[in-house]
């Protein structure tokens, strides 16, 4: 080809992309951006000629993937509204997402791919691109995927949880309210102790007791714990080392699942009959289809101790941390002692107002 001809088709097509670039960063709506992402897409196919440097076709191909993330956010910010059709999303215009994707022509595996991008967040897409540049290298759309993956976990997790919510809260309320997607609970436990001496160290000397059967049986308003909980839930179950085969009864008998555990470490030693106790378990379990929680944080806590048996506040913080999109209305606190946490429905022994 003569060069005469081929040098202001270089400049045209380099000089496309930067006019794209600069509608991309205007378009608002789905149609606009889809429009920007036909001619990256068209464009950085021509540039796949060989007449071309990676470092020329690297603006065309980097845009093509911030076309894909631009549309994938605004796709996820379609609003689930009281419409007809119950689980519907909908958007602005009021169409229903499998309405909306027909009117853009993209089909699910689409709109899956750019919704996955974009839950990437913009300065770990640029230092993505930052270290395929020093390599040498271009970016498939498949490694954006990849690179998404991550994020859209975290993502996805929290449109369940949020789904989970509405529905809880759709549902006829029980005595204390709820049915509760989130159950925390410090059963008062009693202990058998071998000496004179052991029983003013029993639970007993400090507050009600109750036997296992008791426990395992428990009700509110005449309703078990698994008719008070959601369909999906999930619980956080305080024990001790010694009876762990109880608590994992009691977590199975209120329809949950064990799936780990954490620790409280303690800084004093406490009292034991094998081991001199310096923790307690706090085990998890699941109920239905409850996600995984937003964060993952470490499995060992070393908090004061504020009293017997008295669990540090830090711990429920966490709890509100992992599952953030549950409110006061789905958190219960079954057991609890004292005034009630703001933003907590607690049941318990002298347990205050709740909140």
């Amino acid at each position: 080809m003569d060069k005469a001809i081929l040098d202001p088709n270089r400049a045209r097509l380099l000089a496309k992309v930067s006019t794209q670039l600069r509608a991309l960063d205007k378009a608002t709506t789905p149609e606009e951006v889809i429009r920007v992402q036909d001619i990256l897409d068209a464009t950085d196919k021509m540039m796949e000629s060989g007449l071309f440097t990676v470092e020329e076709r690297r603006p065309a191909n980097e845009a093509r993937i911030k076309a894909r993330a631009k549309l994938g956010r605004l796709l996820g910010k379609m609003e689930r509204g009281k419409h007809p059709g119950k689980g519907k999303v909908i958007s602005q215009t009021g169409k229903s997402l499998l309405q909306t994707l027909k009117h853009l022509g993209l089909d699910k595996n689409r709109a899956s791919e750019v919704q996955r991008i974009g839950t990437i967040p913009e300065d770990v897409l640029e230092k993505r691109f930052q270290e395929r540049a020093k390599d040498g290298e271009l970016t498939y759309i498949s490694q954006a995927v990849e690179w998404a993956r991550p994020f859209w976990k975290i993502k996805h997790r929290k449109i369940k949880h949020r789904k989970i919510r509405q529905a809880a809260k759709a549902e006829p309320a029980n005595d204390i309210g709820g049915p509760f997607p989130l159950l925390y609970a410090d059963p008062p436990w009693r202990f058998v102790t071998y000496s004179e001496s052991g029983g003013g160290k029993s639970p007993d000397q400090h507050y009600p007791t109750m036997a296992d059967d008791e426990i395992l049986s428990f009700e509110i308003g005449g309703k078990p714990i698994r008719k008070i909980v959601h369909k999906d839930a999930v619980l956080f179950l305080w024990c001790t080392s010694s009876n762990l085969p109880l608590a994992l009864q009691v977590m199975e008998q209120w329809g949950f699942t064990f799936s780990s555990s954490a620790v409280w470490v303690k800084p004093g030693i406490g009292t034991g009959q094998i081991f001199r106790n310096r923790h307690e378990v706090l085990l998890y379990g699941t109920r239905g289809n409850m996600p995984g929680p937003a964060i993952v944080p470490p499995s060992v806590f070393e908090y004061p101790k504020k009293g017997h048996s008295v669990k540090p506040p830090e711990i429920r913080s966490i709890i509100e941390q992992m599952f953030p999109d549950f409110d006061a209305a789905c958190r219960l606190e079954l057991f609890h002692r004292g005034e009630s946490p703001v933003g907590w429905v607690t049941h318990g022994f002298e347990t205050g107002s709740a909140h």
